[in-house]
């Protein structure tokens, strides 16, 4: 087996703080096309749904920064773990890359059950969205803790995780030898889904502002191209 990768730096937070979503964010999560609202009473009963929801949501991620050692048009190489894909396309530009894996926790999906138990299939749709809009905002809040990494003149590339950006989930098993998600509460499962299921785990590289602003977003070559969260 191969040595144990060692991170340059890892940071564990028990929790993070994210906002309320706006109508905006919400309404995006749940389907709706840019700029399109519901009718103002079902707005009222989402926001009631949305309100009994945010309390469920136990906002937590962890990252761990590695150097890259070796990367092709088809490989990352972060220390002793290799990372195959289109991703090393995606990131040929930096030189850091940070592992990272992002919670809402347990209980939201457990509310989401519950009301669709109870009969309340639309609460449970709302719930769910709740939490896919949470565990985003989530990995967005630690993008900010792992920020002060940056050197000058470098910025984030976009996020990419495992099932899309030209990486197989099968990628998922590397990606959790790296970085510590037990410390957040988040497993992998044989199936290749996490646990909790409203959780986010990918890679960020710390790269150039310049290369930054010329990279593609792997949306302008996926064909999903009617899919709601494309970038």
């Amino acid at each position: 087996m191969p040595e144990a990768a060692h991170p340059s730096a890892a940071e564990i937070y028990p929790t993070l703080p994210i906002d309320a979503p706006s109508g905006a964010e919400l309404y995006r999560a749940l389907g709706y096309a840019r700029g399109a609202l519901p009718a103002p009473a079902m707005a009222e009963r989402i926001a009631r749904i949305v309100d009994d929801a945010l309390p469920r949501l136990q906002p937590r991620g962890v990252y761990a920064l590695y150097a890259v050692t070796h990367r092709t048009a088809h490989s990352l190489q972060l220390e002793s773990v290799t990372i195959s894909g289109s991703i090393g396309e995606y990131l040929k530009d930096a030189e850091r890359v940070a592992v990272f894996a992002a919670t809402v926790g347990e209980e939201i999906s457990q509310f989401a059950a519950e009301a669709g138990k109870s009969g309340d299939a639309f609460a449970a749709w709302i719930i769910d969205a709740v939490g896919s809009w949470a565990a985003e905002a989530a990995a967005e809040a630690l993008m900010a803790r792992i920020r002060p990494h940056l050197g000058e003149q470098q910025a984030l590339t976009l996020r990419y995780s495992p099932g899309y950006c030209g990486m197989e989930m099968a990628q998922q098993r590397k990606l959790f030898a790296l970085v510590q998600t037990d410390a957040i509460g988040v497993t992998l499962l044989p199936s290749l889904l996490m646990h909790p299921l409203k959780s986010i785990s990918g890679l960020v590289g710390l790269a150039p502002q310049a290369a930054i602003q010329q990279y593609r977003s792997p949306c302008e070559i996926c064909p999903r191209t009617t899919c709601h969260m494309r970038r």
